[in-house]
């Protein structure tokens, strides 16, 4: 009897609920394979399969088309459900046939078949991704990357170990898949994360690093502890990757961001600053370790660092403190161009402004009779051009 597939959490095995858009994938994924087969009955796919004959002539977009056996694999998920032992076994024995062709027919409809019955069908994707055909492999990973949001604890293991392989390609697969699996699945990411920011291979810690965005919104405080330490690694790249999370972080977690901001701010490394910065102006500037952390920076040894923080100013004080804290930072400032963004700060128009900038804070003057009397020259003006036009 055949079992449909059944979602759980990676973590505590339990059934959980699909979103809508996972719904949406995998009842896509039931549909098999768009080609010339589509045209095949059911009796035609058995009659092929079985090998009672060996071609079958077949309409196809206009045109008439030989199909064979491979044809058949692809075909095969057209069956009806009460057919689905069979269409498992099918798929079973086409994954361990000698033809690398029927192998790769099978890997066709291998997603649609263990939709159906997940019986051993990950265990021998395992199997078909060390295939001894290279074509076969390839096949395989792409199979692997789909599978990986459904499938994510029965793959699990299959990806811990193509993540370390050392081919590279093998490598790129299957973060990919990680990727994939990690979108539906923030505890995936986090599961493999957890490992792969420790590990001595710093390729690894990069590429892992790069999946952090991923779960960055999504996996809570154990996504936000695995940021910290790739903030903390030795190696600048894997901080450069990992500091692009934190203008995210500063909308959906700003409190968490502020305490990265103040660690990132000033690291040796310019590109960590920078996203540092980005996060930075997207936070509170009421709040008080905002305004410090704005401070700070705009002591910063970095010139970049002390002109952005400047700019900054304005927005966390005005009036007397901003002239105050512009005068006393322009007695420690060297570089000219944000002397002259002090300059301006430090500036009391009121006092030393143009005629015109002094006449904004003056109070208007108040009204005298006069000026609510009407003007007897236009009066007579207007009066005298009504008697012309009559």
């Amino acid at each position: 009897m055949s079992r449909d597939y059944v979602a759980r959490d990676p973590r505590t095995g339990e059934k959980i609920s699909l979103g809508k858009k996972r719904q949406s994938m995998i009842k896509a994924a039931f549909r098999a394979p768009q080609g010339p087969w589509n045209s095949l009955l059911p009796d035609q796919i058995r009659d092929l399969l079985e090998k009672r004959v060996s071609t079958i002539e077949v309409r196809w977009m206009d045109k008439r088309v030989l199909l064979d056996r491979l044809d058949a694999i692809r075909a095969i998920t057209a069956l009806p459900r009460t057919e689905d032992e069979y269409i498992h076994s099918t798929i079973l024995n086409g994954l361990c046939s000698r033809s690398s062709q029927e192998r790769i027919a099978s890997l066709d409809v291998f997603l649609v078949g263990s939709l159906r019955d997940s019986d051993e069908m990950m265990e021998m994707l395992d199997v078909m991704i060390d295939d001894p055909d290279l074509t076969v492999r390839k096949k395989a990973r792409q199979v692997l990357i789909t599978c990986a949001p459904i499938f994510p604890s029965a793959l699990e293991e299959t990806i811990f170990r193509l993540l370390r392989s050392e081919d590279e390609n093998i490598r790129n697969d299957a973060f990919n898949a990680l990727r994939e699996a990690a979108k539906q699945w923030p505890e995936v990411g986090v599961l493999h994360l957890d490992e792969l920011i420790r590990e001595d291979d710093v390729d690894l810690r990069r590429r892992g690093a790069r999946i952090l965005r991923t779960i960055a919104q999504r996996a809570g405080a154990a996504g936000w502890d695995l940021i910290g330490w790739a903030l903390d690694d030795e190696d600048p790249e894997v901080r450069r990757i990992a500091s692009r999370t934190l203008p995210g972080l500063a909308d959906s977690a700003p409190r968490i961001a502020q305490i990265m901001i103040e660690e990132t701010l000033f690291d040796e490394d310019d590109d960590v600053r920078n996203n540092s910065l980005k996060a930075l102006a997207k936070m509170e500037k009421d709040d008080s370790r905002t305004q410090t952390l704005i401070l700070d920076g705009a002591k910063h040894r970095d010139p970049r660092i002390r002109l952005n923080c400047v700019k900054m100013l304005p927005i966390i004080m005005s009036g007397n403190n901003l002239r105050q804290t512009a005068l006393e930072l322009i007695s420690e400032e060297s570089d000219e161009g944000i002397i002259q963004h002090l300059n301006k700060m430090a500036l009391d128009i009121s006092i030393e402004g143009t005629e015109d900038e002094k006449n904004r804070f003056l109070a208007p003057l108040p009204k005298t009779e006069d000026d609510e009397l009407p003007d007897l020259h236009s009066l007579k003006s207007g009066k005298k051009k009504k008697l012309e036009e009559e």
